[in-house]
């Protein structure tokens, strides 16, 4: 078995966990989890278009548009963990959030092949795109739980 699917079961993994272990502070953020998966796929779907980027390395060798494991998988859960714990100093947090996942991403692209870049696409698109993502699926919780009540 290859080192790249190896990170992706240890990714898989992590992430359920996470979420069994959070699960009762979770369940009110599943909506963001849903909506991060969504909007990480349709950026994939843009991504492949438009030859920005690719996902040698599947998880699930049937699925060529998109990361399966990150957007299915670790995407919603971060999302949801981003959106239930951050302070009312987000500004901080969200660099903290954004460029420890560039960083990430930056090794997964140098030392693996789970991510290759394209047609000048760079890390410091994918900088810009967590930190817009952030403040999005935030936006999203606070639209869908408006006066305290689901819409």
């Amino acid at each position: 078995m290859s080192n790249e699917l190896w990170l992706q079961y240890l990714s898989i993994f992590i992430a359920i966990v996470a979420v069994i272990i959070a699960r009762k502070e979770l369940k009110r953020f599943i909506p963001v989890g849903l909506f991060a998966s969504f909007y990480a796929n349709i950026w994939c779907y843009i991504a492949n278009y438009f030859t920005w980027w690719e996902f040698p390395a599947r998880f699930l060798p049937g699925v060529r548009d998109i990361s399966f494991t990150v957007n299915v998988i670790v995407v919603p859960v971060l999302a949801m963990f981003w959106v239930r714990y951050s302070p009312m100093s987000r500004i901080k947090w969200t660099i903290l959030w954004t460029t420890v996942l560039t960083l990430v991403e930056y090794l997964a692209v140098t030392k693996t092949n789970l991510i290759v870049y394209h047609n000048g696409y760079n890390w410091y698109f994918s900088y810009i795109l967590w930190l817009i993502s952030w403040y999005i699926w935030y936006s999203f919780h606070k639209w869908f739980y408006k006066d305290g009540e689901p819409h």
